[in-house]
């Protein structure tokens, strides 16, 4: 594929760094996801745990996503590429298990060690 590796669009350096900085962020996710199923079963289940680790890898999704979509530019959104639809079911799994701003109330009310009413 090739884009937004060339020289006219970012600077190698620039290219680089992200592709670094997505990596680590990646795997981060994975990691959390990792320790919040381990976790489970050994039968310590954990809010904190497991929102995080939803919160986070959500996020990264939904930001790798969006810049790879923007680095294609209006081909990345295009029907016809599968980035396209990778943007969509980055979005669309963060509504499936959970808006962010809902996993984030959870992992302040594990923090805190008190419940707060998310509908009001």
């Amino acid at each position: 594929m090739g884009f937004g590796l060339s020289d006219e669009q970012l600077p190698l350096r620039y290219a680089v760094w992200r592709f670094v900085r997505t990596e680590l962020a990646q795997k981060a996710a994975r990691l959390l996801i990792w320790r919040a199923a381990a976790n489970s079963d050994q039968g310590l289940p954990s809010i904190l745990d497991s929102s995080s680790a939803k919160s986070f890898a959500n996020h990264v999704a939904r930001c790798v996503t969006g810049k790879a979509v923007q680095l294609m530019g209006g081909d990345g959104y295009s029907a016809q590429n599968p980035m396209e639809r990778r943007m969509h079911d980055a979005w669309g799994g963060g509504m499936a298990v959970g808006a962010i701003d809902f996993q984030q109330v959870n992992i302040a009310s594990a923090m805190i060690g008190r419940r707060f009413d998310q509908k009001r």
